[in-house]
């Protein structure tokens, strides 16, 4: 404390010091907890501003862009199945025009009605090629189909096992579409002496010749 003078004729009061005095320490305390709060609110304002901006801003945006993610996954997936699909209905095409395609050659294997004669008469050929004799060449009732009508030939033929052999294997190579029911072979009774001079190979064959005409074209015979 400035001590007490005179001035003028006038007396000066004393001036008190600041209290710099360990005599006041609450005062000393105030000042370091003052400063010790701005530090914990300095750190948590510089911990708050990362953590603000990861839930306020990164946060969010993560999650639109998970869901963006996702989105593109599924697109992706869907146009893979759709290449797929694509892919099998390219197969399914090809698939459609082979089975066209066999279906044509099919129906050109199968005559029409007015086109059965030449092939009986090939039938026919083709025996007497392979020295058989005809016993028999019935035609029986025809059997109408979906797509086709089934035109049942009963045939009987005699001659060596080889030449009905080959008769079999030449049937089985001609273009018209046939087939063989009820087949059997067996050796024929010898009822007189000139069956008797036959070979021993010789046997007679009983068969259905099945023959596939066009029913569209049926009508015209």
């Amino acid at each position: 404390m400035i001590k007490a003078g005179w001035r003028g004729g006038t007396p000066i009061p004393p001036i008190p010091e600041r209290c710099t005095s360990p005599r006041n320490p609450m005062k000393g305390w105030w000042i370091e907890m003052n400063i010790f709060t701005r530090q914990i609110a300095f750190i948590m304002i510089l911990l708050a501003v990362p953590l603000g901006a990861w839930t306020f801003v990164f946060k969010p945006r993560n999650a639109d862009i998970a869901a963006a993610q996702a989105d593109i996954d599924i697109k992706l997936a869907q146009l893979e199945d759709l290449h797929a699909i694509e892919a099998i209905n390219a197969d399914l095409e090809q698939t459609l025009a082979e089975l066209d395609s066999a279906l044509e050659d099919l129906r050109a294997r199968i005559p029409d009605a007015a086109a059965i004669e030449n092939v009986l008469r090939r039938i026919a050929e083709m025996a007497t090629e392979n020295e058989l004799v005809v016993r028999s060449f019935k035609r029986e009732r025809a059997v109408p189909g979906a797509h086709y009508t089934e035109m049942p030939l009963a045939t009987v033929i005699e001659g060596r096992f080889a030449g009905i052999h080959q008769f079999l294997h030449d049937l089985e190579s001609m273009p018209r579409i046939t087939r063989i029911l009820n087949m059997s072979i067996e050796k024929p009774i010898r009822k007189s002496r000139s069956d008797m001079n036959l070979p021993r190979d010789h046997v007679k064959a009983q068969m259905t010749i099945s023959i596939y005409a066009d029913p569209s074209k049926e009508a015209d015979v």
